[in-house]
């Protein structure tokens, strides 16, 4: 991952025109709603089910525990897309999902997607359905088992809820 200098000198250079997302200064309206359609972030199988109700066994943890998302298969270094137009409320890191993007969709709807490299979107960026938001890292000891994945979680008013019956 950058630095912050080198994150603000990346912010600094401008992208060619057809990998741009909309500047910082261009806001997009975002406007979810509960009919609206997901792109899928990557094409994959879905390993790891939504599952707030009941547990779910994660053969690398050796457990079973809820899980608020859905783990989709896939190879490093495949580029992953935005699902639906968005702000870029941050970009991190932590232990279980890794370098992860935080959307915002606009009333209540917002995702995380996490197990990502490469990440060239910054926080406060608006990005639109279908763009670049990084590419497949290798999994985090949390996923070992399952292999290399997206962490896809979907959320309304913070809660998370099954991707699956928005994902086209």
């Amino acid at each position: 991952t950058l630095g912050a200098a080198e994150t603000e000198a990346a912010a600094l250079e401008d992208p060619p025109a057809d990998e741009a997302g909309a500047a910082a200064g261009d806001s997009l309206v975002l406007d979810f709603t509960e009919s609206d359609r997901l792109l899928w972030p990557v094409q994959g199988n879905v390993i790891l089910g939504y599952s707030m109700d009941t547990t779910t066994w994660f053969p690398t943890l050796e457990q079973y525990k809820c899980n608020p998302a859905n783990v989709i298969q896939s190879e490093v270094s495949t580029p992953v897309s935005a699902p639906a137009d968005a702000r870029i409320v941050s970009v991190g890191t932590n232990e279980e999902i890794g370098n992860y993007v935080d959307l915002d969709f606009g009333n209540g709807y917002t995702a995380v997607c996490g197990q990502l490299k490469e990440i060239p979107v910054v926080e406060n960026e608006y990005v639109h359905r279908g763009d670049l938001l990084g590419y497949v890292a290798e999994p985090t000891k949390y996923y070992t088992v399952e292999g290399t994945n997206v962490f896809f979680e979907f959320l309304k008013d913070g809660v998370p809820v099954d991707a699956l019956d928005f994902l086209e």
